[in-house]
C-alpha cells in the first residue's frame, strides 16, 4: 500500500506542485497541539472554538493542501467517524481558506501519504528506540486500519464524503 502511494504521490501530485498554494505549515495539527474552549453555541449543543496552536517544532515551508491533509489525517485517528471527519475538518479550513480545483484534487492522496509517513516513521523509530513504543505507535494503532478503508472505499468514494460533508455547512465555496 504504501509503495502504491509513493508511486501514485509521484505520478499525481509531484507533477501538480506548482498549482499549490505555498505557506508555512505548522505541520502537527493533532489533537494534542490544538487549544480549544467554550463558545456560544447557535443550537443549543456544546460548542468550541480553536483558542490556541501548541508545538511549532514541525514547521516547515510547504502548501495549504498539505496542511490540511495533515490535519485529516490526525482527526481520522481519533474520530469514532474516520471516513467522515474529514469533511468537517475540510469546512472549517475552508471557511477561512478555500482550497482551489487542484488542492482539492489532491487531498485523498495526500491524506493517504501522511498516514503512510507516520506508520512508516512510527516503525523506523520504534526500532531506533524500542523505549518509546507506545507513545510512537500512537498513529499506527488505527492508521493502518483508516489507510486500509480509505483504498477499499476508493478515491471517489471518500472525496464525494468530503465534499458533500464540507458543502453542507454552507460556506459558498464551489466544489
Amino acid at each position: 500500500m504504501v509503495e502504491e502511494v509513493l508511486r501514485l504521490f509521484k505520478d499525481e501530485v509531484l507533477p501538480k506542485l506548482s498549482h499549490f498554494r505555498e505557506c508555512v505549515n505548522h505541520g502537527d495539527l493533532n489533537d494534542h497541539n490544538i487549544l480549544v474552549e467554550p463558545s456560544e453555541p447557535a443550537s443549543g449543543e456544546a460548542a468550541f472554538r480553536v483558542s490556541g496552536i501548541l508545538d511549532f517544532d514541525d514547521m516547515s515551508c510547504g502548501y495549504y493542501v498539505f496542511e490540511v491533509a495533515i490535519a485529516i489525517m490526525y482527526m481520522m485517528i481519533e474520530s469514532r467517524d474516520p471516513m467522515g471527519v474529514g469533511g468537517h475538518v475540510l469546512a472549517g479550513f475552508e471557511s477561512v481558506i478555500p482550497l482551489t480545483p487542484a488542492e482539492r484534487g489532491a487531498l485523498f492522496l495526500l491524506v493517504c501519504g501522511r498516514f503512510c509517513q507516520s506508520l512508516v516513521m512510527a516503525a523506523h523509530s520504534c526500532r531506533l528506540h524500542p523505549e518509546n513504543a507506545e507513545y510512537l505507535m500512537i498513529t499506527a494503532k488505527t492508521g493502518w486500519k483508516h489507510l486500509q478503508q480509505m483504498f477499499a472505499m476508493g478515491r471517489r468514494a471518500v472525496e464525494d464524503l468530503w465534499f458533500d460533508t464540507a458543502r453542507s455547512y454552507g460556506s459558498g465555496v464551489p466544489v
